[in-house]
């Protein structure tokens, strides 16, 4: 019998994935717009490193993917969660829904950081972001409080390390989107600049804005590594396809599913 590789066992490989193509966008957006001197290297946000071209081309087409990938793993970890627990409380079946529209929605906010760039239309722009971190940190804390309800259920719902990192994740996401979103205010209304994507020392509320950009990039990390947390227990699940025939009156065909 093949050996497989652990990173190939069951969908692990779906988060490693996600977490390889949004470290991706990250260094390699971060790498170019700093290389170019689009952005200070002193803690951008991270959409300030996909603003310019040719970065924004990169930084928008990567995000994307990591949008869809994300979603996938939401859906996944909806799927998993429904299929183990038919015989779950009627609270948690409608707590698992909840969690995938909201991730649904983080994921879509994503794509439109993505798609657009603070410098053509920042309100749409800022309404992605609120998206992706405001509803990703709900749907991260919605997770945690299944893991810790579930693994009452099963043992194959990990141990209570996982629910313990999970939740210290959740917690240090939120203080990074509310550190984020107060120093971001409190720095613009000090800023006497021109070009808020290079923020110099000597424009007025410096200190607040690394706060803020310091602050966006562990809430990132925050929920990268909350991903990474799924990667033993999607090892556990594989998703098969069903193709099923119908005639041109779309009448089944009673054939074996294939």
């Amino acid at each position: 019998m093949a050996c497989t590789p652990w990173f190939c066992v069951g969908m692990g490989w779906l988060p490693i994935s996600l977490g390889i193509m949004i470290s991706a966008t990250f260094v390699i957006s971060y790498s170019i717009s700093v290389g170019l001197q689009h952005v200070p290297a002193e803690f951008p946000y991270i959409s300030d490193t996909g603003t310019y071209h040719p970065e924004s081309c990169i930084f928008g087409q990567l995000l994307n993917i990591s949008a869809a990938l994300a979603f996938m793993t939401i859906y996944v970890r909806y799927k998993q969660v429904e299929e183990y627990n038919r015989e779950a409380s009627t609270q948690v079946i409608k707590v698992n829904k909840v969690s995938l529209v909201l991730g649904g929605l983080a994921c879509l906010g994503m794509s439109m950081v993505a798609n657009f760039q603070e410098k053509s239309i920042l309100f749409m722009h800022l309404v992605g972001a609120f998206m992706c971190f405001a509803l990703g940190v709900t749907y991260t804390f919605i997770q945690t409080w299944l893991s810790f309800q579930l693994r009452e259920c099963s043992d194959m719902w990990g141990n209570i390390h996982t629910c313990r990192i999970r939740m210290t994740l959740c917690i240090t996401s939120l203080l990074g989107l509310i550190f984020t979103s107060i120093f971001a205010g409190l720095a613009n209304m000090k800023w006497t600049g021109t070009d808020p994507t290079k923020w110099s020392p000597d424009e007025g509320g410096f200190a607040e804005h690394i706060v803020s950009t310091v602050s966006e990039w562990v809430l990132a990390i925050s929920f990268l590594l909350f991903f990474f947390t799924y990667i033993r227990e999607f090892q556990k699940v594989t998703i098969e396809a069903h193709l099923r025939l119908y005639t041109e009156d779309l009448e089944p065909i009673n054939y074996p599913e294939v």
